[in-house]
């Protein structure tokens, strides 16, 4: 097949179909920044740094994985790509919990670096709540502080595509996110033993060798694994699990742990795969609850029709917060993001009912008849 032809900041580049821009400009000497992308693992476009402008394309695109085409026009240091790249890079930092200055690895953080490379200041941006995890050493192979964690996802496809193991999964969602292990425990696993890979393509200080730790002599380094790693495939079963997790959350009423490895085990899934879709979804449930579980939805168009009177008058009547179980076992209280149910907001969800146009005596009457049985 003929070779394809694009600008690139206005130098002319050739490569074969199925090129990336970002491959393109680095075969014409164009640096172009990038977090979660890294030689030896597939491109996912998730830290959105990589982003270009292509001429004729409404919105900016990412470099690491799409496509060149002939006769495109590209822009890698525009002014608009220059804003969004100093946007992004000023979100991570907000979430991005420590002290770089005076952090010693604060020199190989890749985050630290573009930072200064895009002359970010110090993030306008405040969070109520955030990320402290502490640091994990128990293991005597890698020493973890999620703090600083970025959720590129660097370490979950570099274990499972490079090293040829499953230590890593994501969990949970929104601002709450996190790479865990198994049902979120610290890292402590012998198969890291001699390995490091995850630290290698970790961009920041969130994976690193234990004090006195320094990687064996002859130990196989991120390039030379990438060319013997098993490579991980989806065996078909994945499809099958969030079925599995529904089943078992209405027998059980929740998702233990025990139940959890006996569905890892059955499918031939990683636990922390398992946990993480299972702490995802709103649904589903990692901890004991109530017999009738109340969900109110805490989106922007429930709020404005009165959600924050629905939570205050639910806590009122049953005595407990979002998140908590009565200590008799027949209410637990949850917020979600949606319960279906805009048309007869103010809404709450009791099991599977839909209970609307709620008033604060509606509420009371509503809660009386669950305690009573009816």
């Amino acid at each position: 097949m003929e070779n394809v032809t694009v600008t690139i900041d206005g130098v002319k580049v050739s490569g074969s179909p199925g090129t990336t821009i970002l491959d393109a400009a680095e075969k014409a000497g164009i640096e172009i920044p990038r977090l979660c992308h890294q030689e030896g693992i597939k491109p996912s476009g998730n830290c959105r740094i990589c982003v270009v402008e292509v001429e004729g394309s409404r919105t900016l695109v990412g470099s690491c994985h799409t496509p060149i085409a002939e006769g495109m026009v590209i822009q890698s240091r525009s002014a608009r790509v220059l804003e969004a790249r100093q946007a992004t890079i000023e979100l991570l930092l907000t979430g991005h919990t420590g002290t770089c200055v005076t952090d010693t690895e604060a020199r190989e953080c890749t985050l630290h670096k573009l930072a200064s490379d895009l002359e970010v200041g110090p993030p306008r941006f405040h969070v109520k709540r955030p990320r402290l995890y502490g640091v994990e050493d128990v293991s005597p192979y890698v020493l973890r502080d999620m703090s600083r964690c970025i959720l590129c996802r660097k370490c979950i496809r570099a274990c499972q595509e490079v090293a040829g193991q499953n230590v890593y999964s994501m969990a949970y969602r929104g601002f709450g996110s996190k790479v865990v292990v198994d049902f979120d425990v610290p890292l402590n696993k012998e198969v890291c033993k001699d390995c490091g890979i995850c630290i290698e393509y970790c961009p920041t200080s969130a994976l690193m060798w234990p004090e006195g730790v320094k990687k064996r002599e002859g130990a196989p380094t991120a390039k030379k694994k990438a060319k013997t790693a098993g490579k991980v495939t989806d065996n078909g079963t994945r499809e099958k699990l969030l079925n599995l997790l529904e089943e078992r959350q209405r027998t059980d009423g929740s998702l233990s742990e025990a139940s959890l490895s006996g569905i890892a085990g059955d499918l031939n899934l990683p636990l922390s795969e398992v946990y993480g879709v299972a702490s995802f979804y709103a649904f589903l449930s990692t901890k004991p609850q109530g017999k009738n579980v109340i969900r109110i939805c805490k989106s922007l168009p429930c709020y404005l029709k009165n959600a924050p009177m629905i939570m205050e008058s639910v806590s009122q009547n049953i005595g407990i917060k979002p998140g908590q179980t009565t200590a008799d076992g027949r209410f637990s209280f949850e917020l979600t993001n949606c319960i279906g149910a805009c048309d007869e907001a103010p809404a709450m969800l009791i099991n599977d009912k839909v209970h609307g146009s709620l008033t604060p005596g509606k509420i009371a009457d509503i809660l009386k008849s669950y305690r009573e049985g009816r």
